[in-house]
């Protein structure tokens, strides 16, 4: 009343379930989108990821260089705001959540900044209630994903927004 193995002259196979591949549409329930990504003027494929929490943002930034973006990372809130002046990404992915600066305070500088106000801003965020997505989209967010993050669909409406390949 065992169970016997016995080798195989041949590789075993199996199959696995795999994710849904993603739709053209990036918003779902973890993702909320405020601006269609047709209407963000055209800019080299840059990302800027904002989050105190390094692992986090050096983990996003790796999945964006693997689909051709070019992404830098900043943890101080306080820079954001010159180097997005100077660096010209297309899109800032902020947490919201952070000290000295949260992300929201940052939306509203960067929307006030001649040089910055077209940019596309993404809160990436634990706060995720209606009421912090109503907060969200007031500071001048264009879009709010949830934490724990959902990438493809981030990714997807990335790629959109960025026109594929500029």
């Amino acid at each position: 009343m065992g169970v016997r193995f016995a080798p195989v002259p041949h590789p075993l196979t199996g199959r696995m379930p795999m994710p849904a591949t993603p739709t053209d549409d990036p918003s779902d329930g973890d993702v909320l989108l405020w601006r269609a990504p047709a209407s963000v003027p055209p800019r080299p494929r840059r990302v800027l990821v904002v989050d105190d929490y390094r692992d986090a943002a050096h983990a996003l930034q790796l999945l964006l260089d693997a689909r051709g973006f070019e992404c830098r990372v900043a943890d101080d809130p306080r820079a954001v705001c010159d180097l997005a002046r100077d660096w010209q990404p297309f899109a800032v992915v902020l947490d919201i959540a952070m000290p000295v600066l949260d992300g929201l305070q940052l939306a509203a500088r960067l929307r006030s900044d001649p040089l910055t106000a077209d940019m596309l801003l993404i809160a990436c965020s634990a706060l995720a209630s209606q009421r912090d997505r109503e907060r969200a989209r007031q500071a001048g967010f264009d879009a709010h994903c949830a934490k724990p993050l959902t990438p493809h669909r981030l990714l997807r409406y990335l790629e959109l927004a960025s026109g594929g390949s500029r």
